[in-house]
C-alpha cells in the first residue's frame, strides 16, 4: 500500500477478506478468471494452470528502475 494512500484502513480490510475464504470463493466461482491469492486456495477450474504458463524470466536487478519510476510517477502512484 503506498504512503499515499488515503484509505488505508478500507484497503486493509479489502486485502484481509480478499485474501480469506469468501474473498476466495469470489476469485474461484465467479467470472473475473483471476487466480487464487490465498495459501492452498484452488483459482478457477476455467484458468490455465501457472505452472503451466510460459511467463518470461525476470531478474529485478536489470530492470531500469528509473524508467519505473519515471512511469509510477506520471500514473501518480507515487
Amino acid at each position: 500500500m503506498l504512503e499515499s494512500s488515503k484509505h488505508k484502513k478500507q484497503a486493509e480490510a479489502f486485502v484481509k477478506w480478499m485474501s480469506g475464504r469468501k474473498g476466495q470463493a469470489v476469485l474461484r466461482e465467479g467470472d473475473s478468471f483471476e487466480y487464487a491469492i490465498g495459501n492452498g486456495e484452488a483459482s478457477n477450474p476455467k484458468l490455465e494452470p501457472i505452472s503451466k504458463l510460459d511467463a518470461p524470466k525476470v531478474e529485478p536487478s536489470q530492470l531500469d528502475s528509473k524508467k519505473v519510476t519515471e512511469l509510477m510517477t506520471a500514473a501518480g502512484l507515487l
